[in-house]
């Protein structure tokens, strides 16, 4: 009888020891689940490298990526439609004096499909590196230059300037893709048989920048919000069944009962007993917090793009027709500021083509006569020619050739020659 209280007295000394030990391992546990999660929080934007940046990029437009995919593609091929909406025109300075320049331009187009796919490839590459390299080929059965794209994301080409600005090329090199141990040796290009036009850069920049340069985080959070709603919606379409009972027995007893095979019970049957049923379904206080959070990263990156809301797939965002119309303006001005640096490289291109046909074919052809023309239009702008350009002509106040020369896909030079 005596002998027990020194054993109940050990007895509570290992059980207090054994809760301190549990306590201990449990804040343990916690502190590292906490350095772990510290440890493995993302970065805001885990592409801070143009290597990254692009990769994954190209990785969303193909489709392979986990998240973003579908909005990175919508907004790559809107922006490269709207580029080249109005398409590449040739235009002669002098129509009666460079008609033989303006025929190897319009033919060197027609050869390379600029005016087509090949010409909304390039804007589609445009998106993808912010930049696009072009080499120049001379084809002697065509008599002309074909064009070849070459991939930054492929090839790594790195671009040699002559001057500190990075306005004058000295040359492109580049190993080619198959051959990563360089046996064949490294691909030079010159200067002559080059394009480099950059986009979205500064003035003093080796490279350009793609329109979505920090945007793709908000393209992966819109798609992961959009997962977790419907994951949220998955869990709201199977609500669960509970059955209020006395005690646990009574609980397990009605378990039993219901999962017997002579019930085999489930919603929809008749069943009766001395439980209280109630469906569970899920709060759904964080439906709202969603909807806004897709909503908010919808329009950060339609303005970061300079793409609508409607062209995203989200037209409820537009109040009316007016208001969706309007928003094509901005676009219109987005679009009109790239096509400088698009006319900038075909204007390099044009004179590198001719100059390149003097060296292979012997044909002087004179440099610096053909400019390239690219329109881009909108609703606005027709019925501001409507309403206020054409009464002007009509009046006598304006000449056929400026009412023409406002007019896409129209040349004033030559429908002024045909009247």
């Amino acid at each position: 009888m005596f002998g027990s209280r020194p054993l109940k007295k050990r007895i509570e000394e290992l059980e207090i020891k054994l809760a301190r030990s549990q306590e201990y391992i449990t804040d343990v546990l916690t502190f590292q689940a906490g350095e772990k999660a510290l440890s493995l929080s993302a970065s805001p934007n885990p592409y801070d490298t143009r290597e990254k940046l692009i990769e994954e990029l190209v990785k969303k437009y193909k489709g392979y990526a986990r998240f973003g995919n579908q909005l990175v593609q919508r907004i790559v091929d809107t922006r490269a439609a709207l580029a080249m909406a109005g398409g590449l025109k040739a235009v002669a300075q002098d129509p009666r004096g460079c008609a033989r320049e303006l025929a190897l331009i319009q033919d060197m187009i027609r050869l390379n499909e600029l005016d087509g796919q090949f010409g909304q490839s390039l804007a589609v590459e445009k998106e993808l590196e912010g930049q696009v390299l072009l080499l120049l080929e001379w084809d002697a059965e065509a008599a002309n230059v074909r064009l070849r794209f070459l991939s930054w994301n492929d090839t790594r080409y790195e671009v040699d300037y002559d001057d500190a600005l990075y306005s004058r090329i000295l040359r492109i090199r580049y190993r080619q893709p198959d051959d990563p141990a360089g046996k064949r040796g490294e691909v030079v290009i010159p200067a002559e048989r080059a394009v480099l036009i950059k986009f979205n850069a500064r003035i003093h920049s080796r490279e350009g920048i793609p329109t979505l340069s920090g945007l793709l985080v908000e393209a992966e959070d819109i798609d992961k919000a959009l997962r977790d709603w419907r994951q949220i919606n998955r869990y709201f379409a199977s609500p669960t069944p509970y059955f209020h009972t006395a005690d646990l027995q009574e609980a397990k007893d009605l378990y039993d009962r219901l999962l017997s095979p002579g019930v085999n019970w489930k919603i929809g049957k008749v069943f009766a007993g001395p439980a209280e049923f109630s469906l569970v379904n899920m709060d759904n206080a964080g439906v709202e917090s969603l909807r806004q959070e897709i909503e908010t990263k919808i329009k950060i990156l339609a303005g970061g793009s300079g793409v609508p809301v409607q062209f995203l797939g989200f037209p409820e965002f537009m109040s009316n027709r007016a208001t969706a119309e309007n928003t094509m303006e901005p676009v219109a001005l987005v679009s009109i500021a790239e096509q400088r640096s698009w006319i900038g490289g075909f204007q390099e291109l044009f004179d590198k083509v001719i100059a390149l046909r003097n060296q292979q074919a012997g044909t002087l052809c004179q440099r610096g006569k053909i400019e390239p023309r690219m329109k881009f239009i909108t609703q606005a702008q027709v019925d501001r020619l409507s309403a206020l350009y054409l009464p002007l002509w009509e009046k006598g106040a304006i000449s056929l050739k400026t009412l023409l020369g406002l007019l896409p896909d129209v040349d004033p030079e030559a429908e002024e020659e045909r009247l």
